[in-house]
C-alpha cells in the first residue's frame, strides 16, 4: 500500500482540482475552456497546435511566419510551452488544442501540490503533514491566480521535485549519477514550459544554496559541496538539451524586448494579507480594496492570509533548532523581497527603492515579472506548513488534532471562488471557422487580416483550427505593437476600434505592406470598418457568421501608389 501511496494522492488532488476549478467546464465541455479566455489561452492553443505542426514537419519550431506578416515573429522569446505540447501532441491531433489546454488547466494545480507532496513527505515523513504541504502549494493564490488564463506560469511542478532532488543528493540518499539525470530531466522542463520560472528559480536557488552553506554545520557544507558538482552537472546537461531554444533566443533579436514592463507588476505588500476575487472568503468583501493593488487580477498572487503566516511561522517554532528550516525561511524571505519588484508597493502606491532595480539588469531576469517570484515563498510556506503539522516525540495528546484542524481552517481561506464567470468561458466560435467553410476559399499561405484584432479577439485560435495554413497581418504574441507596425496607424485603431484619420488610406497602406488578400471579421464584432473595407476595393461575402473581405493585391498597391 506504501508504494501506491504516490498515486492515490496524485489522483486526490486531481479530483479536488476538478470539483474545484473544472467542474464549470465539466458540464457543457463544448466549445468551453477552464479559466477566463482571453488572448492568452488563445496563444497557448495556437501553440499547441503549431508544436503538432512542427512534428509534422510543416512548421519551423522558432522562427514562424504564420503571425505578424510580413515579419514574422520568434517564438524563443514566446510562451509556446514546447515541453508540455509535445508531451500532449497526440491528444492535441487528436482532440483538438482546447482538449489539451483544459487538461493542462486541471492537471497544474493538481501536479504542483503532487509534487509539493513529495518534497513534504521526504522532510517531514509524516502523510498527513505532506498533504497539507501539497495543498498549500498546489491551490496556492498563486497557483488558483496563473491557473486563471496563464498556464506556463501555472505548470510549476517540477520546482518542488528540482529542490527534492538537491537535497537527496546532498543527503546522499539518491545516487549521483541518477541525481544528475533527474535534475537535467526537470531543469529542461522546467525551461521548456517557461524560460522566465527557470531562470527566476535558478537565482532564487543560487541564493538558498548559498545560505545553506553560510548556515550549515560543517558537516552539511561538506556535503553540500560534495554535492555541487552533480548540481552543475545537471543543470550544464539540461542547458544542452534545451540549447535549441536558447540558441534561437540568443542568435534573433527579442521582438517584445522594450515592450515589457516588468515595474508595473510588483507583489503589493497589501495583497498579503487581502485576497482577491479569485479567492472565497473575503474576495467579494475586500474586492474594492484588491482593486488598488498593482498590476491586474492573475498577477495578484500573493494573499496568504493571517492565519496561514501564522501556521508557517508555528512550524518554524517547532523546528528551530532544525538549522535547515532557517534555511527555507531564507529562501521564503529572499523570494518575497524580490517579488516585491523595484520599489516597495503597498495599496498601488510605490514607495523605496528594493533590491529587484538591481537585479533586474541580469540576463532573462530582467524581463520577468516580479510578482510571480512569489512562487517561491509559496513553495517555502508550504514547507513551513507541513512542519507545523507533523507529528515528532513527545507530542501531547489531542495537539496533532488541534494543530491539524487550525491548518485546514487556513486551507479553506484560501479555497478558489465558486464564480462561474472566473472559472470557465465560452467562445461562441462562429460556425464558419468550426468547420472550415469560411477559410475554406483562402488559398495555402495567404496573409489573412482577422478582427477583432489581436489580444480583442480569436484570431490565433481560429488560425490554429485551420492547422495554419494561413499567415496572419498581426495576431497576438504578447500585449504590444510589432516593432514592424509601429509607422502605421490603422494598427492602433484595431486595438481600440477606433477609426485613425484617413480611414481607407491608413488601411490600404496597412494592406498593402502586409500582403493582406483577405479580411474575416466575427460577425457579432463588426466595428467600424465595414465602410472602409469596401471603399478599399474588397468583396464582401459571409459564411457562418464570419463576414469576410477578399482583396486583389495588385490593385491594392496600385491604389497607395497612385494616393
Amino acid at each position: 500500500m506504501r508504494r501506491l501511496e504516490p498515486l492515490w494522492v496524485l489522483l486526490g488532488y486531481a479530483a479536488a482540482s476538478t470539483v474545484l476549478i473544472g467542474r464549470f467546464w465539466l458540464r457543457d465541455r463544448d466549445d468551453a475552456v477552464v479559466g477566463s479566455f482571453g488572448a492568452d489561452q488563445g496563444f497557448f492553443a495556437w501553440s499547441l497546435v503549431h508544436w503538432v505542426e512542427t512534428l509534422a514537419g510543416n512548421q519551423a519550431p522558432f522562427l514562424t511566419d504564420r503571425i505578424d506578416a510580413p515579419m514574422g515573429f520568434n517564438l524563443a522569446w514566446a510562451t509556446t510551452i514546447p515541453g508540455p505540447a509535445l508531451l500532449l501532441a497526440p491528444l492535441t491531433e487528436l482532440a483538438g488544442p482546447l482538449a489539451s489546454y483544459n487538461l493542462l488547466a486541471i492537471a497544474a494545480p493538481a501536479l504542483a501540490a503532487w509534487s509539493a507532496y513529495l518534497l513534504c513527505r521526504h522532510l517531514t515523513r509524516d502523510l498527513v503533514a505532506a498533504l497539507v504541504g501539497g495543498w498549500a502549494f498546489g491551490f496556492s493564490s498563486y497557483l488558483l491566480g496563473q491557473t486563471l488564463n496563464h498556464v506556463n506560469l501555472a505548470l510549476v511542478w517540477a520546482l518542488p521535485l528540482i529542490v527534492l532532488v538537491v537535497i537527496r543528493l546532498i543527503e546522499g540518499s539518491l545516487r549521483p549519477r541518477r541525481g544528475l539525470l533527474a535534475l537535467a530531466a526537470l531543469i529542461a522542463m522546467q525551461f521548456l514550459t517557461f524560460t522566465e520560472v527557470a531562470a527566476t528559480a535558478t537565482l532564487v536557488g543560487g541564493l538558498t544554496l548559498a545560505a545553506a552553506l553560510a548556515l550549515g554545520p560543517a558537516d552539511l557544507r561538506g556535503r553540500i559541496v560534495r554535492a555541487l558538482p552533480w548540481i552543475a552537472g545537471g543543470y550544464a546537461l539540461a542547458l544542452v538539451l534545451v540549447s535549441p531554444l536558447l540558441i534561437a533566443a540568443l542568435l534573433h533579436p527579442n521582438p517584445i524586448d522594450r515592450r515589457i514592463r516588468p515595474e508595473l507588476y510588483p507583489l503589493d505588500v497589501h495583497n498579503l494579507f487581502v485576497p482577491t476575487a479569485i479567492t472565497w472568503i473575503g474576495g467579494a468583501r475586500f474586492q474594492a480594496d484588491s482593486l488598488r493593488f498593482a498590476g491586474n487580477l492573475t498577477e495578484q498572487l500573493g494573499y496568504v492570509g493571517p492565519l496561514l503566516l501564522l501556521v508557517a511561522l508555528g512550524g518554524l517554532i517547532r523546528w528551530r533548532r532544525e538549522r535547515w528550516v532557517w534555511v527555507v525561511v531564507i529562501g521564503i524571505a529572499c523570494s518575497l523581497v524580490l517579488a516585491l519588484g523595484a520599489r516597495l508597493t503597498y495599496g498601488g502606491v510605490a514607495h523605496w527603492l528594493m533590491p529587484w532595480d538591481l537585479l533586474s539588469r541580469l540576463p532573462l531576469i530582467r524581463l520577468a515579472l516580479p510578482t510571480r517570484i512569489v512562487v517561491y515563498a509559496w513553495l517555502g510556506i508550504a514547507v513551513l506548513a507541513a512542519l507545523f503539522v507533523a507529528r515528532r516525540r513527545r507530542d501531547r495528546p489531542g495537539a496533532f488534532l488541534l494543530r491539524l484542524g487550525i491548518a485546514v481552517i487556513a486551507l479553506a481561506c484560501l479555497l478558489p471562488t465558486p464564480r462561474a464567470d472566473l472559472w470557465r468561458t465560452d467562445l461562441q466560435t462562429p460556425s464558419g471557422i468550426t468547420d472550415g467553410t469560411a477559410t475554406a476559399d483562402i488559398p495555402d499561405d495567404a496573409v489573412v487580416l482577422i478582427l477583432p484584432y489581436s489580444f480583442r479577439g480569436n484570431g490565433m485560435y481560429w488560425q490554429a483550427l485551420d492547422r495554419m495554413r494561413y499567415r496572419m497581418a498581426g495576431g497576438y504574441s504578447a500585449a504590444a505593437v510589432p516593432a514592424g507596425y509601429v509607422p502605421y496607424p490603422v494598427v492602433y485603431g484595431f486595438y481600440r476600434d477606433e477609426l485613425p484619420a484617413n480611414p481607407r488610406q491608413e488601411l490600404l497602406r496597412y494592406l498593402a505592406f502586409t500582403g493582406t488578400t483577405w479580411v474575416l471579421v466575427d460577425a457579432r464584432f463588426p466595428g467600424p470598418w465595414a465602410q472602409f473595407l469596401r471603399e478599399a476595393g474588397g468583396r464582401r461575402s459571409e459564411v457562418g457568421g464570419v463576414v469576410r473581405w477578399r482583396f486583389d493585391a495588385a490593385q491594392v498597391r496600385a491604389q497607395v501608389a497612385g494616393a
